[in-house]
């Protein structure tokens, strides 16, 4: 089973990957998240639905989630799906 994974907030993502898991700084510091390579996965979210017609199979409906992630130096990766909306928000000055 893998270890859990931790979860930190958009806001403090850029500080927080720079403390590996046994709480040591990483050496060299990323300095600028967005200069991680950017990457894009599609995951799917499927749900049954039943269907209204009694004795019909039921209907399965599936929605895309897409998940952004960053490729940094030494083969970090780091989800951002959340830290890009708010870099976007920050850029457009509404944060």
């Amino acid at each position: 089973m893998a270890p859990p994974t931790p979860v930190y907030p958009a806001s403090a993502l850029p500080s927080s990957i720079n403390t590996l898991a046994n709480g040591k700084p990483r050496k060299p510091p990323i300095t600028d998240l967005r200069e991680c390579t950017l990457k894009e996965m599609v995951q799917y979210k499927c749900n049954v639905e039943k269907s209204k017609v009694k004795g019909a199979q039921p209907l399965i409906v599936c929605d895309p989630v897409v998940r952004m992630f960053r490729v940094c130096r030494d083969g970090l990766h780091v989800e951002t799906t959340a830290w890009e909306g708010l870099e976007a928000r920050r850029e457009e000055g509404r944060v």
